[in-house]
């Protein structure tokens, strides 16, 4: 059971954690970096499922900065600490930039043509044993293609993402605090409301 003085700090945390997001939104957010060559498109944040508008900003092939997109009604130009730091996963010292393929134990650099070829050689000599384990981030366009891929290419149902996976105690969570499997409602409606009622849920 939770002690009375853990539940204030909980209580202040949250109501002072709702007056900075009321503050930031009422304050608009600092105008993109000067061009200084650099050149700014969108992108969808990967690090969760919320799909939260990015800005990236491109100097010499490099990503050299990540603002939230002020015109998105998802997050309104917000992000949190993982979306402010989206970039530096295009440049971890363990991503692959070249494909690999196991020679005798050892991985050895091959081409993208090699890559694709190889693999279409595997695929098609035992396409009844070949599945695709997808990633609970994918964006609309890459689920549907790797769905016709698999299922109207290769005549298979082999398909599943990661989602069935990590998503098993985020509904765990959802039924137990909200009573079901996903949260009733959106964003907006926890910025609007002036009350929120629940029933038969503590989520304090």
């Amino acid at each position: 059971m939770i002690q009375r003085r853990e539940f204030n700090r909980i209580a202040a945390l949250a109501a002072a954690s709702a007056v900075a997001k009321a503050r930031a939104q009422n304050v608009p957010s600092p105008p993109a970096a000067p061009h200084d060559g650099i050149s700014w498109d969108k992108a969808p944040c990967r690090f969760c499922g919320t799909g939260c508008h990015v800005r990236v900003g491109v100097k010499n092939d490099r990503v050299v900065a990540i603002e939230g997109d002020q015109l998105a009604e998802v997050n309104k130009g917000l992000l949190c600490v993982k979306g402010y730091h989206v970039g530096l996963a295009l440049y971890g010292k363990d991503r692959l930039t070249q494909p690999l393929l196991r020679r005798n134990g050892v991985l050895e650099p091959i081409s993208w043509e090699e890559a694709v070829e190889t693999i279409s050689q595997k695929i098609l000599a035992a396409s009844d044993q070949f599945a695709i384990y997808g990633s609970g981030q994918w964006t609309i366009p890459e689920g549907y293609a790797a769905n016709k891929f698999i299922k109207a290419g290769l005549s298979s149902n082999h398909i599943d993402p990661n989602a069935r996976l990590c998503m098993a105690s985020a509904v765990t969570g959802f039924l137990s605090v909200y009573g079901v499997d996903e949260p009733a409602g959106c964003y907006d409606d926890l910025d609007k409301c002036d009350v929120l009622i629940l029933w038969g849920n503590n989520m304090a």
